[in-house]
């Protein structure tokens, strides 16, 4: 097996004998210190844990069990693995020793084989327990890891459900701040919108010039920059810096930079996607005023069109009328008047056809613009009525 050095096996034994020939024994295959007392080897345990404690039972100033005891109680020692020498193989000592936290005994007198053999398989169980502590602190760390990025992950997705509901540049600059307080960090956001003046907000306070002379720099850089604890993510109308990235915490400033770039890139979208809704509804308020006007236009030609065929046909009554009074003035016989009345007449008849499909045409007129008014907001209608 092979073993770190750095930490040898430690023995303690009142009887020189014997550890001058457990020295021997596993001196040839591990690095071994030595301790005549209790008290002496537990300094010397404080002073560098070893791999593995041997000590015997019975000793006069301090038992084995009792500096079994003191070492699982002290933190720093509590996983070092004991094993017990006894000269007695009684139940009742060897139900002691587990439950003072030992490994194992070995039994007096010591054969080197089967010490060599209690020993190897200590520390092979003591390295697996290690291996199993470290895959189940691992798993555990990856779970915690998988949790915090899940969790994330949920705000990325809530900060971006935000911003489809965002009316307007402040409130997309606020929603970019809220994602930021989400994710437990704090900064700086500029929009530059091409139909609008520049907004910078930051999570408290006042922006000042100098925040905004730094932005500008870094955007000057890398789309994605970061010095120290500061991050700076850019788009041609948007720039965001970051001022606590946590650099204590490699995997999750990994994770930031991933998030809030995704979180960058998405208000600029939106930021693009308010610029194109605001010229749509510019451009339809300038149709909408342009129909309403065009309506009150056709109207009046409608209005003016029908009074000046009534107006006509009054003129033209009026025409006969006088006509008719005229001809009995002139002296002319009876059939002479029935001819000029006839012929007016026929001329009057001649101008009504052409107004009849005049008419049809002024009721399709009228028609259209009934029609036009149904499709024109309310305020519109009220315009051109």
């Amino acid at each position: 097996m092979t073993m770190d050095h750095s930490h040898p096996i430690l023995m303690v034994d009142d009887d020189e004998f014997m550890l001058a020939f457990m020295e021997e024994t596993l001196g040839q295959h591990y690095p071994v210190r030595i301790a005549n007392h209790p008290e002496t080897a537990l300094a010397m345990m404080r002073q560098q844990p070893p791999a593995l404690l041997l000590a015997d039972v019975r000793m006069p100033a301090m038992d084995g069990f009792t500096l079994c005891e003191i070492i699982k109680a002290d933190p720093m020692l509590a996983d070092v693995p004991v094993l017990f020498l006894s000269a007695l193989e009684g139940v009742d000592e060897h139900v002691r020793g587990y439950e003072v936290g030992a490994e194992d005994f070995v039994t007096k007198p010591v054969e080197p084989q089967v010490l060599l053999a209690k020993v190897e398989r200590v520390l092979h169980n003591v390295a697996e327990r290690q291996q199993l502590r470290q895959q189940a602190g691992y798993a555990t760390s990856t779970a915690m890891v998988a949790m915090s990025s899940m969790s994330e992950t949920g705000t990325l997705i809530d900060a971006l459900k935000h911003f489809n509901h965002c009316a307007d540049y402040p409130a997309l600059a606020q929603a970019v701040l809220a994602a930021l307080q989400a994710f437990d960090v704090e900064g700086v956001v500029q929009l530059l919108p091409p139909d609008a003046a520049p907004l910078a907000l930051k999570s408290h306070g006042q922006v000042s010039p100098l925040e905004i002379s730094v932005l500008h720099h870094m955007a000057g850089m890398e789309r994605i920059m970061q010095f120290k604890n500061r991050l700076s993510i850019s788009y041609p109308c948007l720039h965001l810096m970051v001022s606590n990235m946590p650099l204590h915490d490699e995997a999750r400033c990994g994770r930031l930079r991933d998030h809030l770039a995704v979180l960058a890139e998405s208000a600029e979208v939106r930021l693009h996607a308010l610029q194109y809704e605001q010229q749509s509804r510019r451009q339809g308020s300038a149709i909408s005023d342009t129909v309403a006007q065009l309506g009150r236009v056709l109207g009046d030609i409608d209005r003016l069109q029908r009074q000046s065929r009534a107006d006509a046909t009054l003129h033209l009554n009026s025409v006969l009328d006088r006509v008719e009074a005229a001809l009995l003035s002139m002296g002319l016989t009876q059939r002479q008047e029935q001819d000029i009345v006839t012929m007016i007449r026929d001329g009057f008849d001649e101008l009504a056809s052409g107004r009849l499909a005049e008419e049809h045409f002024q009721n399709a007129l009228t028609q259209a613009i009934g029609e036009l008014q149904t499709v024109l907001p309310p305020a519109a209608q009220q315009a051109s009525a």
